[in-house]
C-alpha cells in the first residue's frame, strides 16, 4: 500500500531553531578528501596505459596487523560477481573481487588491476592487455577468455548498467580482448566500464554448486573463508597473492592485516555499543547522535569524509507551473538559509554547497566557494518574489521528498522559511518507490527534495538532473533549454572538458537555477584508536585491507 506522509509544522518553532544557528560554519574532516586543482585532470582518450602505475607503499611498508572487525549495517546476501547491488553487497565486494582497471580516488584516471594496458585501435575498439600472470585463490590461470566471458555473462545477467554500452567483447589471444562500444564516450566512460565487471575463472565459476553465492573464488588478495548469513564474513590474506610487483598494486589490493572479519549489525544503535564493548573495531554507521561521546574519548578517532551526495531542491518547469518563472525560483533559493540548515539538521557534519556537485568531484573549482551563490537574503527573497508576481499568501505549492530523517527536517525547514517569504508549502513525503514514481510525474510536485551524484566528475551530477537526452528532450525536473544541454554536451565530452567550460555551464545553470544545490552531509567513520588512516572506495565503503594501523593494534 503507498504510503504517504502530510504534515504541517509551526513555522514559529522551526525559526526559532535556526535563529541559533545562523552563524555558517564549515566542519573540518579528521581526513580530508583531496581538492582538485583548478584545471580538471584530462584523460587521454585512449591511454596505452591507463595511468601512471598506483601510488606505491613506503619501502618498509605498512604495519600488517593480525586481526580487524568491521561492522556493517546489511547482510550482502548473494556474493556472486553478476547480481544486482544491494548495501551488503557494496560493503564487501572490493574486498573479493577484482576488475581490469580500478579507480582508487573519485575524479582521477583508473589504474591498472587484471588489465595492463588499454588502446584505442579502431572506431569504438579498444585492447585491453591483461597481465600474463593472473591466478584466483584455487590456482586458476585468469586468460582473456575469462575476461570476455565474465563481461559476456555480466552482460546477459543484465545487473551492470555500464556495460549496456558493449557491443561485443571477444579475447584475440591468451592475453588480449577487444572491446567493441556502441557509443564514442565522454570523459570517464571507458574507466566507468572497465571498472565495472568482475573477472572471475570461467571454469571455477561454471563448478561452484551455487555460482559463488556464498563461496566466490576470486583473484584478490584475501579469500573468504567462513560466511555465516546474518551474522559474519570471515577473509584471510593470501600468502600466493598474484600481483608481486608493488608499483602495479592499487589501493585496493593492498593487505595491511592478517584477518578481516565484516560482523553484520543491521540495527545502527547496536554500532556504537559493538565499538564500545570491543565487539567491533570499526563503523560506518554510527547513529550522528551517538558519535559526540566517540568524539569525546581518547580511546577513538572519528573520522569525516564529505558525502558525493548533493541535497537538491528541484524546481518543476513543466507547461503553466509557476517555478518556469526564474524570478520566483531565485526567491525561493534566497529564503533558505542552507548554513542554518546544516547546523540544524546535522551540525558540525555539514556544508552548504555552491553548485549541484562537490570538491569529491574530478573538475569542480574551488574558486566558486567564495563566489556568491544564493545566501540567505529574505529582502532579495521577497524583491524578486514581487518580481515575479506575487504577493505574500498568494502562492500554495507542493514539496515531495523521501520519508526518511534527514529529508523530514530539511522540508520542516524550507516550509517554515517559504512561509516567512509568504508562500503556504503542503509536504508530501513517501516512501522510495512511490517518491521514484512520483518525481517523474509533472502533476505531483512543485519542489522536491532529491540528492544527486551520479559518477566522479563534477558534471556528472549535472548530466543526472539536466541531460534531455536521458529525459525525452527535457531536463529530469521538465525544463526544456537547449542552450543548457549544449554547454552540458561540450563540457561532458573528451575535447571540451576543459575549466573554462566546466564555469561555463556552472555559471548558466547558477542565473537559470532549475535546481538548487543545498548542502552536503559529512558521513562519520569511527574507529578504535590502533586505527591510524581510514581508506574508503569511491562508494564511500572502508577498505580495511588499505586502511593503516599502529604497531600495537591488536
Amino acid at each position: 500500500m503507498k504510503k504517504t506522509v502530510l504534515f504541517a509544522i509551526s513555522a514559529l518553532m522551526v525559526i526559532s531553531l535556526l535563529a541559533g544557528c545562523a552563524a555558517k560554519t564549515t566542519p573540518t574532516p579528521t581526513a580530508a578528501p583531496a581538492q582538485p586543482t583548478t584545471a580538471p585532470a584530462q584523460p587521454t582518450a585512449a591511454p596505452a596505459q591507463p595511468t601512471t602505475a598506483p601510488a606505491q607503499p613506503t619501502a618498509a611498508g605498512p604495519q600488517i596487523a593480525p586481526e580487524v572487525t568491521v561492522a556493517i549495517g546489511a547482510d550482502p546476501s548473494d556474493l556472486s560477481p553478476f547480481v544486482g547491488m544491494s548495501m551488503g553487497r557494496i560493503a564487501v565486494l572490493k574486498i573479493i573481487y577484482e576488475y581490469l582497471l580500478e579507480t582508487d580516488q573519485m575524479g582521477t584516471a583508473a589504474v591498472p588491476m587484471i588489465a595492463k594496458s588499454v588502446e584505442k585501435v579502431g572506431d569504438k575498439t579498444y585492447k585491453v592487455t591483461i597481465f600474463d600472470n593472473v591466478y584466483d585463490s584455487a590456482g586458476n590461470h585468469i586468460t582473456a577468455a575469462d575476461v570476455a566471458w565474465s563481461y559476456n555473462s555480466g552482460m546477459a545477467a543484465g545487473n551492470l548498467r555500464p556495460l549496456g554500452d558493449i557491443q561485443s567483447v571477444t579475447a584475440t589471444s591468451d592475453y588480449t580482448v577487444e572491446f567493441v562500444f556502441k557509443r564514442d564516450f565522454g570523459v570517464g566512460d571507458l574507466d566507468k566500464v572497465l571498472t565495472e565487471c568482475p573477472i572471475v575463472s570461467q571454469k571455477a565459476y561454471e563448478s561452484s554448486p551455487d555460482k559463488f553465492a556464498t563461496k566466490p573464488i576470486t583473484t584478490g588478495p584475501y579469500v573468504l573463508t567462513e560466511y555465516v548469513p546474518g551474522s559474519r564474513l570471515v577473509f584471510e590474506r593470501r600468502a600466493d597473492y598474484w600481483q608481486n610487483d608493488p608499483k602495479y598494486r592499487t589501493l585496493f589490493s593492498q593487505a595491511n592485516v592478517q584477518k578481516i572479519i565484516f560482523q553484520i549489525i543491521t540495527e545502527p544503535a547496536q554500532h556504537a555499543i559493538a565499538l564500545e564493548t570491543g565487539s567491533a573495531d570499526i563503523s560506518a554507521s554510527v547513529p550522528g547522535t551517538d558519535v559526540a561521546r566517540f568524539e569525546s574519548n581518547p580511546k577513538y578517532t572519528v573520522f569525516k569524509f564529505r558525502d558525493n551526495l548533493s541535497q537538491v531542491l528541484s524546481f518543476n518547469g513543466s507547461a503553466g507551473n509557476p517555478f518556469t518563472k526564474k524570478e520566483l525560483r531565485q526567491a525561493v533559493a534566497y529564503a533558505i538559509d542552507t548554513a542554518g540548515m546544516c547546523q540544524a539538521v546535522a551540525p558540525g557534519a555539514c556544508e552548504p554547497l555552491h553548485t549541484i556537485g562537490n570538491a569529491n568531484f574530478g573538475g569542480y573549482l574551488t574558486k566558486w566557494d567564495k563566489e556568491p551563490y544564493y545566501e540567505y537574503d529574505l529582502t532579495k527573497a521577497k524583491e524578486l518574489f514581487a518580481a515575479a508576481g506575487y504577493k505574500p499568501g498568494d502562492l500554495t505549492v507542493k514539496l515531495l521528498g523521501l520519508n526518511d530523517a534527514s529529508t523530514v527536517l530539511m522540508a520542516q525547514i524550507i516550509q517554515a522559511q517559504l512561509g516567512e517569504l509568504g508562500i503556504k508549502v503542503d509536504v508530501s513525503l513517501v516512501e522510495t518507490p512511490v517518491f521514484n514514481q512520483q518525481k517523474y510525474d509533472p502533476a505531483a510536485f512543485d519542489l522536491v527534495l532529491d540528492r544527486a551524484a551520479g559518477g566522479d566528475f563534477i558534471f556528472s551530477p549535472w548530466l543526472l538532473i539536466y541531460d534531455q537526452n536521458r529525459n525525452k528532450g527535457t531536463t529530469a525536473n521538465f525544463f526544456k533549454d537547449d542552450q543548457l544541454q549544449a554547454l552540458l554536451m561540450k563540457v561532458s565530452s573528451q575535447d571540451g572538458f576543459t575549466a573554462e567550460n566546466v564555469d561555463a555551464f556552472h555559471q548558466y545553470q547558477k542565473e537559470q537555477l532549475y535546481a538548487y544545490g543545498m548542502v552536503s552531509f559529512y558521513n562519520n567513520v569511527v574507529a578504535v584508536k590502533g586505527i591510524t588512516k581510514v581508506v574508503r572506495d569511491t562508494r564511500g565503503q572502508i577498505i580495511p585491507g588499505a586502511c593503516e594501523y599502529a604497531p600495537d593494534f591488536k
